[in-house]
């Protein structure tokens, strides 16, 4: 096997793992437009990664924290709703992106992969830094799965509990902020939010318990990434839109033999 398939397939299996268990609560918590804001941060963060000597990675992280943390704050305040508060970092982000990276960025800047992924531009570094941060998720998952899950699905008893809600919520997005720093070489900026939906969207027509979509909303990611990469490969095609379109047919098949008596 080609080292660069190679890879492409161990970046791509822990992104799955990272995506398909993070997924599950952005469906939950139904904060889809959320994940759709902070991957398209992810074009700033790029930029200023690049900007400042940090690095993709960092740069992407470090954005994402800080519109995580914006987001949050004005959510709390109440001034506007969700959706606007999401709807206006969302443009602003994306918009602030391509201008500073049309600054900063050389003639040799590949646009198109950052939009859209390129499994030919993974190199061993971002192997290590996909599966530090699959183990950062790991660790946070398991110490704060019970208390994330409750404020995901009971936010007043969790509350009634003592539960701090600010911690989480911000612990939850610094997380989906980590999930987009490593994703953005796979599947790119505007397909990243798919990736973190459509298959915990899957899992939710089969699983009877939370437990079990986390972990069927993984095996989809992973199959639909490696059915992704290969198409990709085979017809020479963006990995991204191959991924999602991958994504897409399983959705479209999991309705169809969907269980007649699904509430």
């Amino acid at each position: 096997m080609e080292d660069f398939i190679l890879r492409a397939v161990l970046a791509a299996i822990g992104i799955s793992i990272i995506a398909g268990s993070l997924g599950c609560f952005v469906i939950w918590k139904r904060m889809s437009y959320f994940s759709e804001s902070i991957s398209h941060s992810a074009l700033l963060g790029v930029s200023f990664g690049l900007a400042s000597g940090l690095g993709i990675h960092f740069g992407l992280i470090i954005v994402g924290a800080i519109f995580a943390f914006l987001i949050v704050t004005l959510q709390e305040r109440q001034f506007l709703s969700n959706d606007a508060i999401l709807g206006i970092f969302s443009h602003i982000a994306l918009s602030l992106g391509i201008v500073v990276l049309a600054l900063v960025g050389g003639a040799n800047t590949d646009y198109f992969s950052l939009l859209f992924g390129d499994i030919l531009s993974i190199t061993r570094n971002d192997i290590i830094w996909v599966y530090a941060v699959l183990a950062v998720i790991v660790v946070l998952m398991s110490v704060f799965w019970q208390r994330l899950l409750l404020l995901t699905l009971n936010e007043e008893l969790a509350k009634a509990e003592g539960l701090k809600h600010l911690f989480y919520q911000l612990l939850f997005m610094l997380m989906i902020a980590l999930a987009v720093s490593v994703s953005v070489q796979i599947v790119g900026v505007l397909l990243i939010t798919s990736l973190l939906i459509i298959p915990p969207a899957i899992a939710r027509v089969f699983a009877r318990t939370p437990g079990q979509m986390v972990f069927q909303s993984i095996f989809i990611s992973m199959a639909a990434v490696i059915i992704g990469l290969s198409g990709s490969m085979y017809y020479d095609v963006a990995t991204g839109p191959a991924i999602v379109i991958s994504l897409g047919i399983l959705f479209l098949f999991s309705q169809l033999i969907a269980p007649k008596d699904l509430g």
